[in-house]
């Protein structure tokens, strides 16, 4: 994650919700200078997540085992549908766990993250106005806290006044059927930790993007005379595509819109400046790696749970438009798919953007390559060139999956498979459940 004056307002929202467990050591002047583990912070993050997974389980057991269970009235009608149910708990559950303990155990690729990300502002600050950047990071970090906290929020008030509906519908003498909604209260609040680690994963991945743009427009501000119109291979932007069909690429309109806020510093020698913005792209290349460890369990659990969460969902929407036709609960499903469909692209997006960027650099210095008639350049413009093919790093989950658009398909086609064998099932249960003893 990044710790900065600019993303201070997450880190200290997520710390709220245990996912960073960290002290921040300063200057007398107010620089960042190191990160440490608090004892207090470790202890309230691991005994929160933990509390709120234990009455979760609670809250489900006790619904359950009442006498008017609200949950299985519309969700565990069968044996398929509990199990779907439980695991549509348990993976909110164990996502907040991986969260948690990612921020725990990962304070060493937090400080080597840091530390590369403030090497490379130090030498992006000779081409761009600091106060800029900072500004515009800073409001979109808490434009994308305001915007996640306003969704869950409604989202999580909807379905609560749902489901107390249905209890008022069920209740019977003697029976307080509100009970039930009420233990399921802390599962609502692990919703809050998880929907966290989502800014926390998109900031951070994003930050390394913002970063790569700089870097970008610091090349054309540094050399427009290579801005014009090139005629550029698609091979150039994407290392894994075998097509070679030309696009028209207009390099000045990919940074034009950021492009006012850079200072040049003519007084560097050109091979000096590429030299330096090569660092740059470098040290973030590896900064891509550093996220994908020190988030890279829970990313696994959270790109496990929007599979997850995306079958169950539509399996239950499916069931109720087909079966009661309840309005009310057919529309809240579909509130629910639209939540989970939003937490897997604020995971997917902000990767995608990153990778964008970093490609983009390929494109200039590819352009640069053809079109230099220094021969001192053209060294240093080689040496860049072969470092950008040498280091095509993505974001991944613990190796296991890269994270970029190219999921998306994936997903699409594990979501289909899934809901055509849930289907079956719950016919089989049906057609069993008729079958006269």
């Amino acid at each position: 994650m990044e710790i900065s004056e600019s993303t201070k307002v997450v880190f200290y929202v997520s710390r709220i919700f245990g996912l960073a467990p960290y002290v921040v050591k300063r200057t007398p002047i107010g620089q960042i200078v190191d990160y440490k583990r608090n004892v207090f912070l470790i202890v309230y993050s691991v005994g929160l997540v933990f509390c709120l997974a234990g009455l979760t389980y609670k809250g489900i057991f006790f619904d359950v085992t009442s006498k008017k269970p609200i949950r299985f009235v519309f969700r565990m009608k069968t044996a398929t549908s509990k199990v779907v149910t439980i695991l549509d708990v348990s993976v909110v559950v164990s996502a907040c766990i991986c969260g948690t303990l990612s921020g725990i155990g990962g304070l060493h690729f937090v400080r080597e993250l840091n530390r590369r990300l403030t090497e490379a502002d130090e030498i992006l600050s000779l081409y761009v106005k600091e106060s800029t950047r900072s500004r515009r990071q800073r409001r979109k970090g808490i434009l994308m806290l305001g915007l996640v906290c306003f969704i869950i929020t409604g989202a999580l008030s909807l379905d609560i006044w749902v489901w107390y509906r249905i209890a008022d519908k069920i209740k019977k003498e003697n029976s307080n059927s509100s009970a039930n909604v009420l233990g399921y209260f802390p599962f609502y609040c692990l919703y809050y930790i998880l929907m966290m680690f989502h800014v926390l994963f998109a900031q951070a991945a994003l930050g390394i993007g913002n970063r790569f743009r700089h870097l970008n427009v610091a090349l054309y501000e540094m050399f427009p005379e290579f801005g014009r119109t090139s005629r550029i291979e698609i091979s150039s932007i994407n290392l894994d595509s075998d097509k070679k069909d030309p696009i028209d690429v207009d390099l000045r309109k990919c940074v034009s819109n950021v492009a006012h806020g850079f200072d040049r510093k003519r007084t560097l020698s050109s091979r000096k400046i590429i030299e330096d913005l090569a660092v740059i792209h470098a040290s973030l290349s590896y900064c891509i790696v550093l996220v994908s460890k020190t988030f890279g369990i829970a990313l696994l659990a959270v790109l496990g749970s929007c599979l997850l969460h995306l079958v169950a969902t539509s399996y239950f929407l499916m069931v109720e438009l087909v079966g009661d036709k309840d309005a009310v609960f057919a529309w809240i499903q579909a509130l629910w798919l639209f939540i989970h469909i939003f937490r897997f692209l604020l995971t997917i997006e902000p990767c995608h953007i990153t990778n964008v960027e970093s490609n983009r650099t390929i494109t200039i210095i590819n352009s640069l390559r053809r079109t230099c008639k220094d021969v001192e350049m053209i060294e240093s413009i080689n040496m860049f060139w072969q470092q950008l093919i040498a280091s095509n790093f993505s974001f991944t989950a613990c190796g296991l999956c890269t994270i970029d658009r190219r999921i998306i398909t994936s997903y699409c086609g594990a979501i289909a498979t899934y809901l055509v064998i849930l289907i079956q099932f719950k016919e089989a249960d049906d057609n069993s459940g008729k079958t006269p003893h």
